[in-house]
């Protein structure tokens, strides 16, 4: 989200878009893609994509046609997208079924602590350095937030426990606040936010699902949009089991406030930088969205290549992973001309 300072990011700009635009490819930046519908204009083209600037106040469009389209825009971009153009659009209308299933939250928690002195700087240093396992399936990373990026405080709570209902948790909140004045000013006030947290992104590889829908809810204030339904059989529990206590134990070592998330505690809801799925692998439509090139079931040319297709919580940052299914999708891809 602020990246790194000492140039560790192995960024797709420094690597695969330079490599793509030295080779001829023209990258169309700050458009939203609208629309993705076949076609049969005699040149060989199976499909037109339409798009519309993104940022700007007047929405310019365009359209391109290509004979394979890839959809890699994450799982919130390209499973919303995908549903819209099979359930609203009906532009892709034989997408499978199962497309916005086994959604998962890479079974993750964001906690930290805030250093109630200021003799360590710990915002210096290379944004992640280090990862830990605190058993056997679950990984911690310690992670660093720039020094004047203590605007990302909002999102962080009370660490209070979440069994109890939201105004129980709301009460709790209330309560640690009155208990801990000087903790509340120094994690939600006072400047030097970044310069005193330690951010503990803690992954774990124990199972979980939820379903992706097009639909309305009072999240989407009562429009179409993207829903979330539970996946028969299984839970998604905003607390990940122990991650309270490494957080409480941390905090103590650093003479720290330990935080949770605001997430958590006002919606009961996990927090995860690395939501995966939703684009399931099978043999056909009635098993899966994608075959094993991630190719989509009916519609040749059309592939997923992005965290939607990982079809497990591999409990470590999912970045590497996903690189390497591109390059072996990109590997079953005929080379031009053959």
């Amino acid at each position: 989200m602020v990246g790194c300072r000492h140039n560790a990011k192995n960024t797709l700009p420094k690597n695969y878009l330079y490599f793509a635009e030295k080779r001829g490819a023209q990258v169309k930046s700050e458009v939203e893609v609208m629309d993705v519908r076949p076609i049969s204009d005699g040149t060989g083209a199976r499909y037109q994509v339409s798009y519309r600037s993104s940022t700007s106040l007047i929405k310019r469009s365009g359209s391109v046609r290509a004979k394979n389209v890839i959809f890699s825009a994450g799982v919130m971009g390209t499973i919303k997208l995908l549903l819209n153009l099979r359930d609203v659009k009906k532009t892709l209308p034989k997408l499978s079924s199962r497309l916005g299933d086994v959604v998962r939250t890479n079974s993750e928690a964001l906690l930290g602590s805030i250093a109630r002195k200021f003799d360590v700087n710990y915002s210096e240093g290379i944004s992640i350095s280090s990862i830990f396992n605190a058993d056997e399936i679950t990984r911690v990373e310690p992670v660093r937030y720039p020094d004047g990026s203590s605007l990302m405080r909002f999102i962080s709570a009370p660490l209070i426990d979440l069994d109890a209902g939201i105004l129980r948790r709301m009460l709790d909140s209330f309560v640690w606040i009155a208990r801990h004045p000087l903790d509340f000013a120094r994690t939600m006030l006072l400047p030097g936010w970044a310069h005193n947290a330690t951010i503990l992104l803690v992954m774990q590889h124990a199972d979980n699902r939820m379903r992706f829908r097009i639909g309305r809810s009072a999240w989407t204030l009562g429009r179409t949009g993207l829903v979330t339904e539970k996946e028969p059989g299984y839970e998604i529990n905003a607390q990940v089991k122990g991650s309270h206590e490494l957080a409480r134990d941390f905090a103590r070592r650093t003479n720290g406030v330990p935080m949770g998330s605001l997430g958590e505690n006002l919606l009961n809801l996990p927090t995860t930088a690395h939501i995966l799925g939703g684009a399931p692998m099978g043999a056909d439509a009635s098993q899966g969205v994608v075959d094993q090139k991630f190719e989509i079931h009916n519609y040749p040319g059309l592939f997923i290549i992005d965290g939607s297709i990982v079809p497990a919580n591999p409990g470590v940052n999912p970045s590497l992973t996903i690189t390497a299914l591109a390059e072996y999708a990109m590997s079953k891809i005929a080379a031009r001309g053959s």
